[in-house]
């Protein structure tokens, strides 16, 4: 069985401001060959979801951002709503504040990862995010870095049994990458055929799964 015949999730996508974008986005997704898309504050702005194409999933994800003691806060706010958190992990201190947090789901292309943080990351059942659009859209020296902060992350994922998943974070139709395309990024900093296909497949789904009014805690659901 083919590792492309799965239900693949872009897990991070940014619309723009017109309001009827997202019909448009959400049927360049399925062409691209995906199931469903999480939008970031597709609640807070109320965009249009008439004429969504068949069998297409939409969920809401918030992007949090600000200091350690503000990112906390904001986190313990979504206890009980199944949106997917996610952080940007622009330092060190902001990465520790971030997976301390239980409620997290994806920390997002840390910058400075280690062996503390990929175990509490694996204590609180936090996803690792890799951004493959920045490969795309970054050059020279810039590029290099990012590829050397992706390897890095990718080699303590592997290490503390991280879930991972991979976006392009795209903000228009135009930024969409096929599944196979983006596993061809995902080799560019060392993951394989596998390793991408479960980043957009097999966790996405973990994480959504974990939103259900079903989910209560790792192992134990209602039936």
């Amino acid at each position: 069985m083919s590792l492309f015949n799965a239900k693949f999730y872009e897990i991070m996508v940014h619309l723009p401001d017109d309001k009827n974008s997202l019909s448009g986005f959400a049927s360049a997704a399925k062409d691209f060959g995906y199931s469903g898309m999480a939008v970031i504050d597709l609640k807070r702005n109320r965009f249009d979801l008439n004429n969504m194409p068949d069998d297409f999933s939409l969920y809401n994800a918030v992007e949090i951002s600000g200091k350690p003691s503000k990112i906390r806060d904001e986190i313990k706010k979504y206890k009980d709503i199944p949106d997917i958190l996610i952080v940007e992990g622009v330092n060190e201190e902001i990465a520790r504040a971030a997976v301390e947090s239980e409620r997290l789901d994806i920390m997002m292309q840390p910058v400075k990862f280690n062996n503390v943080l990929g175990q509490i990351a694996s204590d609180n059942s936090v996803a690792i995010g890799f951004n493959a659009g920045s490969i795309i859209r970054m050059r020279g020296e810039a590029r290099e870095k990012e590829l050397r902060i992706m390897r890095t992350n990718l080699m303590y994922a592997r290490k503390y049994g991280l879930r991972m998943v991979m976006t392009c974070q795209p903000s228009s139709p135009f930024d969409l990458r096929a599944p196979r395309e983006m596993a061809a990024l995902g080799s560019l900093f060392g993951m394989s055929p596998k390793e991408a296909t479960d980043a957009m497949s097999k966790f996405p789904l973990e994480i959504l799964h974990r939103k259900s009014p079903e989910y209560i805690q790792e192992g134990i659901e209602i039936v």
